[in-house]
């Protein structure tokens, strides 16, 4: 069995009683196994121990029930496992093009939570560097049950497997400047050109700067709900070190509960002063006035999407409007 990196932890499972992602563990629950619906949560369980108990037909044929979207039903115990000379498909016969095709609809998390481990013509499919080129680990329903240090794990083994071709990262509260470190040094410096983090509070001006200043291809950034990036010059630095950036989001803690709002003064001027590719620009919550977002309108002078969200303290009187004229899609605080 191939060992995984992130052996040594362990996760509760809404189908499981107990994990081991190396494999040497499943516990079933008690109400048994006569059905599984075939989504993301079957990849929860160890597939070793399921193909022992049900064939290791059945298991690839409910990993491809994932990427089809449909119900599948695994036979009993006693049932011998079909081979190709009862008129079955033998899944591990397929071309590696095609596994390929399929892991694709899997996405890059339920391939590393076990469909990759079915047969070793799986694994070496699960290795096509294609499969690992944008890595979404934020958006996945597991993310949430899953403990951070298996996910920062499992993400660097997909950075691994992309083989320097990353074009675009998202993750959420598990990404560290660690992470980040790790992603810079193993992609090519010309590859990123999408980075979206979530709640990410172990992420740093230091990390974030650091990755950025190695991706000079970057189009589209996203920080939302970070704390621990940002000011002025750490968005002048990123936009001088990435002179592709096209679209700009950040969000923010609502200031009225935010320790750190007062501390937010003056970003935009950062915006205005290096990002005049900008296209599209959304800020939620920020610390933003009418002078800095005259400055960062100036600045930006290509912007066709402007978005601000509970920006409190923008006015949109006459002035700002007619300074905003030029701008195709523009959305203004309302007024509280």
């Amino acid at each position: 069995m191939t060992s995984w990196p992130f052996s040594r932890f362990r996760q509760r499972s809404r189908l499981a009683d107990s994990v081991d992602i190396s494999g040497s563990r499943a516990s079933i629950p008690k109400s048994g196994v006569n059905k599984y619906r075939a989504t993301s949560k079957f990849c929860h369980l160890d597939l070793a121990s399921f193909c022992t108990q049900y064939g290791c037909s059945t298991a690839r044929e409910m990993v491809l029930g994932v990427a089809k979207g449909t119900r599948m039903e695994p036979g009993t115990p006693s049932e011998p496992e079909p081979t190709p000379s009862d008129g079955s498909r033998d899944w591990s016969e397929l071309p590696l093009d095609a596994l390929v095709l399929v892991f694709a609809r899997l996405g890059p998390v339920e391939i590393l939570m076990g469909s990759g481990l079915v047969c070793h013509s799986w694994l070496q499919a699960a290795k096509e560097p294609s499969l690992w080129a944008s890595l979404d680990m934020s958006n996945h329903r597991a993310i949430e049950e899953m403990h951070a240090g298996v996910l920062r794990e499992m993400a660097r083994v997909a950075v691994d497997r992309s083989k320097g071709r990353l074009e675009a990262f998202s993750g959420k509260y598990f990404v560290t400047d660690e992470l980040l470190k790790h992603i810079s040094a193993r992609s090519s410096s010309a590859s990123l050109r999408s980075l979206s983090l979530v709640s990410c509070n172990e992420v740093t001006n230091k990390g974030f700067t650091e990755l950025v200043t190695h991706a000079p291809r970057l189009e589209d950034l996203s920080l939302e709900l970070c704390p621990n990036v940002g000011g002025r010059h750490v968005f002048e630095s990123a936009g001088r070190a990435c002179p592709r950036l096209r679209r700009f989001s950040l969000r923010r803690e609502c200031f009225r509960f935010s320790l750190n709002y007062s501390r937010r003064t003056a970003e935009a001027l950062g915006i205005a002063a290096a990002m005049p590719g900008l296209r599209s620009l959304t800020l939620v919550s920020c610390n933003i006035n009418n002078d800095e977002l005259a400055a960062v309108v100036e600045g930006c002078p290509r912007l066709e999407t402007l978005c601000l969200r509970d920006c409190y303290k923008v006015i949109a009187d006459g002035s700002l409007r007619a300074k905003c004229a030029g701008i195709r899609t523009l959305t203004l605080p309302d007024r509280v």
